[in-house]
């Protein structure tokens, strides 16, 4: 439980003039992040239809993620594999990400769209909201791009999470959709920041994870906003019961990262890889270093304690 005073929803106030420089105009927190969020939105947002070489060439001995990243890594099956084989599956696994990500984004879309639905249309936390949606559309459009440019196909998750995803969306509920956002941002936003700085990755995918980090950013800003408000509001059970199915929901999703046709496509067989990556102690401390920030943030807020952070500790993803 956050200590007193560590998060509150009394509105603080700023004062921001308007152009004209005749009247003020008094906004809340919510709306003074919203415009710092809209500003930046205009000076830092691409079209990856124009800030992407979808003609980039493609190296057959370049990596598409660091190595560390990848699955199978520091495991007995990893050394029987060949260094092309080592390739094919980081090219495999970050496509597989890419759907994954197109999945989660658009049931991020279908939640703000409904958020915004709720909210004053002449506000800027609307007008936020709504260029998240643009911004969203724009990267699953690239995730699309970048999978079919290297050759690939996008897939569906497992068809189990794929009707709880379409459940889940079907009553609106603010608290669960903006700490779902924050654990699936935060997880590949860590794996992007080690990807598009690295000089010996495949430039397309560096061009293309360095737009989703930037434009991610403000995102997880909005998102951690929203929920430290949302948290602050919500009964005790009310909170614990959320953030006990959001770990549920995000132990399950965590397994539908990496398709199983990745390990079958450099001759290995899927459930025995999957079983040696689950079971792998560099793997599992991977993913939980990739959901560091959103679970540090829960601890904060007070969205991680009872049987959620249970839950999270036997998933592999926090350190008990």
């Amino acid at each position: 439980m956050p200590t007193s005073g560590t998060v509150t929803d009394r509105p603080r106030t700023a004062q921001i003039r308007c152009k004209d420089g005749n009247h003020t105009l008094e906004l809340t927190d919510r709306e003074v992040v919203a415009d710092r969020l809209l500003r930046t939105s205009r000076k830092h947002s691409f079209d990856p239809d124009v800030d992407v070489d979808w003609d980039a060439p493609q190296d057959p001995d370049r990596f598409y993620m660091p190595p560390q990243l990848v699955s199978l890594y520091e495991t007995p099956l990893w050394e029987r594999l060949t260094h092309r084989q080592r390739v094919e599956l980081s090219k495999r696994e970050m496509c597989s990400i890419a759907s994954f990500g197109i999945w989660s984004e658009l049931l991020l879309m279908q939640g703000l769209i409904q958020h915004a639905y709720r909210n004053r249309y002449d506000s800027g936390h609307f007008a936020y909201a709504l260029t998240e949606v643009a911004d969203e559309c724009r990267h699953s459009k690239m995730f699309g791009q970048m999978v079919k440019t290297c050759g690939l196909k996008t897939h569906h998750v497992h068809r189990i999470p794929f009707a709880i995803g379409k459940a889940v969306n079907a009553v609106y509920d603010p608290m669960p959709m903006f700490a779902g956002v924050l654990a699936v941002e935060e997880f590949t936003d860590a794996f992007q920041r080690l990807t598009f700085p690295d000089e010996e990755i495949q430039p397309l995918i560096r061009q293309v994870t360095r737009i989703h980090v930037i434009e991610e950013a403000r995102h997880i800003k909005y998102a951690r906003e929203e929920l430290k408000r949302l948290v602050a509001r919500a009964p005790a059970v009310q909170r614990r019961l959320a953030a006990y199915g959001l770990a549920q929901g995000i132990r399950l999703m965590s397994s539908q990262v990496i398709h199983p046709s990745c390990y079958r496509a450099v001759g290995l067989d899927p459930a025995f890889a999957r079983r040696v990556a689950l079971r792998s102690p560099h793997r599992r401390a991977t993913m939980a270093w990739s959901f560091r920030k959103c679970t540090e943030f829960f601890k904060e807020v007070g969205y991680l304690d009872g049987a959620a952070r249970n839950i999270w500790i036997k998933a592999g993803l926090l350190a008990g």
